[in-house]
């Protein structure tokens, strides 16, 4: 039982199910996928990499991607973060995919003529439109679950957004080439050059015998900046510009760029021109420790634990770090955020001024000025806030503020959205006032019954382990929509017992560090900026884990209420009372008469209360236990 209050007052408890057992597994209710972040770190500590691997890749197809440029929403989630910085759960996964991912020499690929016999004769066909990760995840699925998938995509490489958005100093794009290998070995194909609307629309899928259809055609169409100038020559939108810079296109942006966004892709951009130049080798040593000390003094403003920016703010970043690499010797970027508010991520911040990128906080585009029909400036305004008392987005510019800004090209990064212009009346599908497709959150299912929709040509964009669980939702769905029971709905429980782990002396102190990373005048071309962590540093992370996937369990039949776990306690988080001071909810009364066979009376009945929000799963009552009443244990519900 678990008090509801860190004082037990009233002794009002709460009656756990097997999803509150195990205490607060918060990062991995945090993960889309729902990945046990806890117990590969833990298996990471434990020196058990490969175990580490397997548990990190079973809910995930796209473990060795996530584990370079996953959000991480799990860390924000991580109770650790409470104390000093959260445990660098990302990191290690990237730690055990360079191991036994499809990036190792251990990963061992099945071949495509063995895997083809998952989809057995006469298996009904589904259709994915997309090869973006929503859409691979989805085909991995129902080829596992043995539907006949084919995977429509536009352009000619599969990947999406993982490889026409993300520059490959980030991904590499034989991590991305191998995670898709492994997903075809199942079976799944894919036909390039299949845009639909242009080669093909819903009613031919259907009458070449589709009998479902999932929608994952991603968010390419960048938005419009509604200010004068935004048609002149020079001006590119991010998402077109990342496409082009991907895609192998060589762009002349001039000596001086600004950006305008303050995500991730902005920042990006801005990096990626000053990669291919000999900017950074011109700058002093000292220059190099100043923009290293200004990016901390950076990050020591940022308050507070962040949630992650959606990837259409992700987009900005990307595209400020791809034009540093893309040859200009100067890139601005300019947002409307201040510091406390902007949505980009620490690192990537740090990241992008050590590299030479100016970031500009609180200013907003008024026009973009040209010259001969091409950019040569923007004027900008200074923003006094950017957020009404509400929480709503509601910018407010101070007056007489203005500044022209000198540009010989403007990447403008402001959000992105799906092209829907394919979508006939006889398709039968409905799309949003915010110009998505219409589709059910919990079941991805669209207004059409055959069609499932998901990413972000359905809620917008979206942080790539989204896509990923939204593409492994979808294929649930279709599976049932097509007469086969999804696996999770049959569960059960599952019971796993710990030996209590001996917590490293002083783990409680150890800092949180991040991956080393590239030197910034080594920080050319494609090569990847971070670098992964060491055997004793990874252990040394993985140490930092409080545990919270593992709790005490106890057994009423071998307790004798010797009070030792209460007195061993170091947070005091445990206390021994009478039943009949224990108050509940409606199912209260009767667990008591089933346990004592009528209403209990006073001292004839004892129960151990634990407050789950101040145990730290230290393991010291198991410990003490004389008659091995406690045990360390992770209660989870399971498919069966």
């Amino acid at each position: 039982m678990t008090a509801t209050g860190s004082d037990f007052s009233g002794y009002q408890v709460e009656i756990q199910t097997p999803e509150h057992f195990g205490g607060l597994v918060s990062c991995r209710r945090a993960c889309p996928v729902h990945t046990d972040a806890g117990a590969y770190v833990r298996a990471i500590a434990e020196g058990r990499y490969e175990d580490a691997y397997l548990i990190a890749r079973k809910p995930n197809p796209f473990a060795s991607v996530c584990g370079r440029v996953c959000n991480a929403p799990c860390e924000a989630a991580c109770r650790r973060g409470e104390i000093d910085a959260p445990v660098a759960i990302r990191a290690l996964k990237r730690f055990v995919t360079e191991r036994f991912g499809v990036e190792s020499a251990a990963y061992e690929r099945t071949s495509s003529a063995s895997a083809s016999s998952l989809v057995p004769p006469g298996a009904k066909r589904v259709a994915v439109v997309g090869a973006g990760p929503a859409g691979l995840a989805c085909a991995h699925d129902l080829a596992l679950a043995g539907f006949a998938v084919t995977v429509f995509e536009a352009q000619e490489v599969a990947g999406g957004m993982l490889v026409l958005g993300v520059p490959e100093y980030r991904l590499p794009r034989e991590i991305v080439k191998a995670e898709i290998e492994a997903i075809l070995s199942l079976g799944v194909e894919i036909r390039f050059g299949a845009r639909i609307g242009k080669n093909f629309d819903l009613s031919d899928l259907r009458n070449d015998g589709y009998k479902a259809v999932f929608l994952a055609i991603g968010a390419h169409r960048s938005r419009q900046l509604p200010i004068e100038g935004v048609n002149l020559d020079g001006v590119l939108r991010a998402v077109d510009y990342l496409l082009n810079v991907n895609l192998g296109y060589s762009l002349e942006l001039g000596r001086k760029v600004v950006v305008i966004g303050g995500g991730n892709v902005a920042f990006d951009a801005a990096r990626s021109v000053i990669r291919q130049t000999a900017a950074l080798e011109a700058m002093s040593e000292a220059e190099l420790r100043e923009a290293l000390a200004t990016a901390r003094t950076t990050l020591d403003q940022l308050t507070g634990p962040k949630t992650e920016a959606p990837e259409d703010v992700r987009v900005a970043l990307d595209a400020a770090r791809q034009a540093v690499r893309g040859g200009a010797r100067e890139v601005d970027v300019y947002c409307l955020e201040s510091l406390s508010e902007i949505p980009a991520s620490h690192e990537e911040i740090e990241e992008a001024r050590a590299e030479g990128i100016r970031l500009n906080t609180s200013w907003g585009p008024r026009r973009i000025l040209g010259r001969n029909g091409r950019v040569h400036g923007v004027e900008m305004v200074k923003v006094s806030r950017v957020f009404d008392d509400s929480g709503r987005f509601n910018p407010v510019f101070v007056e007489g503020s203005t500044t022209v800004v000198d540009a010989d090209s403007t990447i403008i990064a402001v959000g992105q959205a799906p092209d829907l212009d394919w979508i006939k009346p006889e398709d039968g599908l409905k799309v949003t006032g915010r110009g998505t497709i219409e589709t059910d959150p919990e079941t991805l299912a669209t207004s059409r019954d055959d069609v499932f929709c998901g990413g972000d040509a359905a809620f917008g964009p979206r942080i790539i382990i989204d896509a990923v669980a939204e593409g492994r939702q979808a294929a649930s769905s279709i599976a049932e929509f097509l007469g086969k029971v999804p696996e999770r709905k049959r569960s059960r429980v599952r019971v796993t017992r710990y030996e209590p782990l001996p917590a490293l002396r002083g783990y409680e102190l150890l800092p949180r560090i991040s991956p080393p990373l590239v030197d910034t005048k080594r920080r050319v071309g494609v090569t990847e900026v971070e670098e992964t962590y060491a055997d004793h540093a990874a252990s040394l992370q993985a140490a930092r884990c409080l545990q919270c996937h593992v709790a005490p369990v106890f057994d009423g039949d071998k307790c004798i209420l010797c009070g030792g776990c209460v007195d061993v306690c170091p947070e005091r988080c445990l206390r021994i009372v009478d039943v009949v001071d224990l108050h509940g909810g409606e199912l209260f009364p009767t667990l008591l008469r089933n346990r004592y066979g009528n209403d209990p009376e006073r001292g004839r009945g004892a129960a151990i209360i634990k407050d789950e929000t101040s145990c730290i799963r230290c393991g010291l009552c198991a410990e003490r236990c004389p008659t091995g009443a406690i045990a360390m244990e992770r209660v989870e519900a399971q498919a069966s």
